[in-house]
């Protein structure tokens, strides 16, 4: 080569470095920043269509070198915002503006050993809005739940200062009578204490898996949906600390209309129809003093709630921190009826090497229980409790002190405010750890390994004493009973993961081999007869009488899991899911169950025929098949146990034992087909997007208790028999109505709509009406005599099938015609006693500073025993009763049966419709100005009102449509007023 050939190549290749060294180290910078200009650090920034990308800093802003800029399109995205794609071109500095967005289907949701974009995900998951965690001052996960999610039913079933009486369902009912529970996940490992010990201030986010495919992962324990609960973690960037605090005041809703002293004087004399005083001499005392008792007014009170949390959370490159502690008081309405609730969580990430990085969260939290509540209903049914107690009675002596028989005339009617004298102490501590260790296996580029554990373990210690200046106690002479009791549970997952893109293709494989161990100690001591009452709970040597018990049990459960997630171009997914699992409590050779499914999406909205459909953002098609198992049945339920039965010989007594449960080898899992369709959609640029699923599952081998001969001394065995199904349909849709400059309002609706039925019981057809299980009819369906109205006239009675009735009686309906009232030929099917709809709706409206929340939620198609309708005050009269419209002949008009024993002598109860419409929430926020808080430094300043309860419209006219116990402590009223700061 000549010198000046070899010349003019230096010079290209001079010339070309450069361009390329510039081509390779090209920076695009920005800011990533929420539409009031706040910063939103570790914002994801990719480079689309590669696995390339960064994360914004502590201050929004982010760095990111490219090879190329011509074509090149950035996608940014945060969890509660909508995903932005910016096109890159001549600039190299873009400030990015994203939308919050709560249910973005661009979002990142949990999904069970992983996460995924709603865009991509092809089971049936919800997410909980952001606005039901933030928002509303929570003491207990369920009250965030309650509403928000279609398909997902929580039902409250007593009142108290705890909220935790309560039943949650995901799509409906596929049990007869083992668990429908839903599976709680917190932060990855399995929860098996009270959602109420659950800190809603230490919650990110809550997803809710429904089908087979998105439950299916988790095996047997998912068959009734799952509970994705996560905890906040640490962010990179300077400490974020934040208090939030509020003080409530809370007020009975509805108080029962209970008979006053001279009402009850008047009842019981007609009731007797007695021509003299048949008032028992105490009853008689206070009546003619004038002293008689309004029971319910002494058993409750106004209550209240404290809650104080703070919260610390930042990070490093390498070290990212949460530490969150909480404080909540709650005094009930009920008198005496406390909670208390303490708990701290440390998180903290270290990420030890690029390949290598170790988690662990901890809640460690102690509960105060200590306290009995004012007896509302009375278990021996002799007094009625608070609710029924005679009103001619005396709560107290003549010092002022709580009498120890309030009915003198009546001592099995032990006062209901006794339990305010029982000395009681019930503490429990609780441990829920989950640590991690994960390693991105730097040879093999998208796969990782993860050791994750979780240990679960909560102690209760509960002294309870009885003294002399209590009934117990007196009867007794000093009753003490301690209770102690361990739990544990300890789980271990290993989990391979490989995610990978080859051009359009994406490849997401996820293996899992786990263990799970769970048991359990229960002692108790109970003494009876004291010297003396000094020393309470602590004097257990000088008992006459010492009665021991115990309880143990233990089981595992071990796992494996494949799952893989395939996707083509983005707009056809594919899921395919297996899980064995083995548990313990089932019979030999029937302890392991296969679970499959299979899940497919089309993204319809990415296919090139829809993108001149400007109207239609979103468009995904999903479907999903598969079986999920039940294992829920106790310990031990496979196997043949006995029961003490001692005996006497001669003046001795020697311990003995007989059967009380027969053994079943064969008893294994109750499994659950089921296919799910669901539609997701996005219009006018997301600003309506939506959800509908139809489902229908078919449950087999049911784990069922079945009536057998007696002949044996025992009376049911539990065996796989019988078939149910259960199908029903979901939307739910959420919209920004209106978006103006300081203006937007926006509404999150949901409806769900479920029918279960019981295709076949014990393989012959036939109903169980003993057990009220019938063939093609609902699972909880309301067979009974029917309530008919009251008779009126004498012509009336006997045109009917009653003939020995009088006015005023109870009218039965003579269902078959015979001319007569048989119990029964003449029982029908009333009603079912789980909703057929249920429905919540939310409205969100913010104007500048301030924002308003309104949340109603209502249940359809339910039917309820008004049990306050009943005059069940036996036969002496002995309790009170609700003020009702007695007919009598003074009275020809009144709507209630007559005040006369024998007008309900079949004791036919009254059901009503129990539909109702709540307002649930109304919530009325006020945010410092953007500038304001810079100038104070503040990140986060906001006070807020809120009012729980408010009002409920229904024709059911017991105490409560949705509370299950109509005698027990009821809902109450709440006003809330509180205060979030961050620094």
């Amino acid at each position: 080569m000549s010198i000046s050939a070899t010349l003019r190549l230096t010079i290209m290749v001079l010339l070309i470095i450069p361009r390329l060294a510039f081509a390779q180290t090209t920076l695009i910078k920005g800011r990533v920043a929420d539409t009031d200009g706040n910063p939103i650090p570790g914002a994801a920034v990719a480079i689309k269509g590669t696995s390339s990308g960064t994360s914004t800093q502590p201050d929004g802003t982010f760095s990111l070198p490219v090879t190329k800029t011509t074509g090149l399109v950035l996608v940014i995205s945060s969890l509660g915002f909508s995903e932005k794609e910016i096109t890159v071109g001549s600039s190299t500095f873009y400030d990015v503006q994203l939308e919050k967005s709560e249910q973005s289907l661009n979002a990142v949701v949990v999904v069970g050993y992983g996460t995924q974009r709603k865009r991509d995900v092809t089971g049936a998951v919800a997410s909980i809005p952001k606005d039901r965690l933030q928002q509303l001052p929570n003491t207990n996960v369920a009250e965030a739940l309650q509403g928000s999610v279609p398909g997902l039913q929580i039902n409250t079933n007593g009142g108290g200062a705890e909220g935790n009486d309560l039943s949650i369902l995901v799509r409906g009912r596929n049990s007869i009578s083992a668990s429908n529970s839903p599976l709680i996940i917190w932060d990855g490992i399995p929860y098996t204490g009270g959602i109420s010990e659950i800190n809603p201030n230490d919650v990110e986010s809550i997803e809710v898996l429904k089908d087979a495919s998105a439950a299916a992962i988790y095996g047997s324990r998912g068959s009734n949906g799952v509970i994705l609960i996560t905890s906040k973690q640490g962010k990179k960037g300077k400490a974020d600390i934040t208090y939030d605090g509020y003080y409530s005041t809370q007020t009975l809703i509805n108080k029962p209309r209970l008979l006053t002293g001279p009402e009850f004087y008047e009842f019981k004399t007609t009731r007797l129809n007695a021509n003299t005083n048949i008032l028992s001499p105490q009853e008689q005392e206070v009546y003619d003093a004038g002293k008689w008792v309004d029971w319910y007014d002494l058993a409750t009170q106004q209550g209240a709630k404290m809650q104080h949390s703070l919260s610390v959370r930042g990070g490093t490159d390498k070290v990212t921190y949460y530490v969150g502690g909480t404080y909540l008081d709650v005094k009930g309405v009920a008198r005496n009826d406390r909670f208390k609730r303490y708990s701290i969580r440390p998180s903290l990430d270290i990420k030890i090497t690029p390949w290598l990085t170790m988690a662990t969260s901890t809640q460690i939290s102690f509960q105060d229980r200590s306290g009995l509540p004012v007896e509302f209903e009375d278990s021996r049914n002799a007094g009625g409790g608070a609710n029924f107690f005679n009103p001619l009675t005396a709560p107290f002596n003549e010092d002022g002190s709580i009498a120890v028989y309030a009915y003198l005339d009546n001592k099995q009617a032990r006062n209901p405010l006794g339990n305010i004298l029982v000395k009681n102490q019930d503490n429990s501590y609780r441990i829920f750890s989950t640590n991690s260790l994960r390693v991105d296996v730097p040879f093999v580029k998208g796969l990782s390994y993860k050791l994750n554990t979780g240990v679960e373990y909560e102690n209760l210690s509960r002294k309870t004493y009885y003294g002399r200046n209590v009934a117990v106690g007196l009867e007794k002479n000093g009753n003490a009973i301690n209770y102690n009791s361990l739990g544990r549970n300890f789980t271990i997952e290993n989990i391979l993961n490989y995610s990978r893109e080859f051009g359009v293709h994406s490849l997401n494989v996820t293996a899992l081999y786990s263990s799970q161990s769970e048991d359990f100690d229960r002692d108790q001591l109970e003494g009876v007869d004291f010297p003396n009452d000094v020393l309470t709970n602590y004097q257990m040597n000088q008992a006459s009488l010492l009665t021991p018990s115990s309880t143990n049990f233990k089981q595992n459960l071990l796992s494996q899991m494949a799952r893989i997630n395939y996707g083509y171009d983005g707009r056809y997914l594919l899921t395919l899911t297996a899980r064995r699992d083995g548990y313990s409590a089932f019979g030999k050779g029937k302890k392991y169950g296969i679970f499959p499914s299979a899940a497919v999406a089309w993204n319809i909205s990415e296919e090139s025929f829809m993108k001149p459909v400007d109207a239609i953002s979103n468009l995904k098609l999903r479907a999903s098949y598969g079986l999920n198992g039940n294992q829920a049945v106790s310990s031990y339920s496979s196997l043949a146990t006995m029961t003490s039965a001692p005996y006497i010989s001669g003046t001795t007594l020697y311990p003995g034992y007989i059967p009380n449960k027969l053994s079943n080898e064969n008893l294994g899992w109750e499994s659950t087909r089921s296919f799910s369709l669901g539609l997701d959609f996005g219009l006018l640029n997301n600003r309506i997007q939506g959800t509908v699923d139809l489902y229908s599952a078919r449950t087999e081998d049911l784990l069922l208790l079945r009536s057998i001969s007696s002949v044996q001394g025992i009376t049911e065995v539990l065996q796989n028999i019988g078939k149910t199904s259960n199908k029903g349909i979901e939307v739910g849709i959420t919209s920004t109505n209106i978006k103006a400059r300081n203006f937007t309002w926006s509404t999150n609706a949901n409806f769900s709509s479920n029918r279960n039925r019981i295709l076949d019981l014990y393989g012959d057809g036939r109903d169980d009406v003993l057990n009220g299980w019938f063939i093609n009819r609902p699972i909880r369906m309301i067979y009974a005599l029917q309530y008919d109205g009251i008779f009126k006239s004498e012509e009336e009675v006997a045109a009917s099938a009653q003939k020995d009735a009088q006015p005023g009686w109870v009218r039965v309906k003579d269902v078959d015609g015979s001319g007569s009232i048989n119990t029964a030929s003449d029982r029908t099917f009333i009603g079912q006693q789980d909703p057929k709809f249920t429905w919540g709706l939310t409205n969100t409206f913010r104007y500048k500073e301030f924002s308003l929340m309104v949340f109603l939620f209502g249940v359809q198609g339910v039917t309820k025993n008004n049990t306050l309708q009943s005059d069940n005050v036996f036969a002496d009269t002995r309790r009170n009763t609700v003020k009702k419209d007695w007919w009598s002949p003074k009275n020809p008009n009144g709507t209630h049966f007559s005040n006369d024993a024998n007008a309900n002598k079949l004791s036919v109860q009254q059901y009503e419709n129990g539909s109702f419409m709540r307002l649930k929430d109304v919530s009325l926020a006020y945010e410092l100005p953007s500038s304001l808080k810079k100038r104070l430094q503040l990140t986060a300043a906001k006070c807020y009102v809120t009012a729980r309860n408010l009002a409920t419209v229904t024709k059911y006219k017991g105490l409560d449509p949705e509370l299950t116990n109509q005698f027990g402590i009821p809902l109450q009223r709440e006003i809330v007023v509180g205060l979030t700061i961050g620094l």
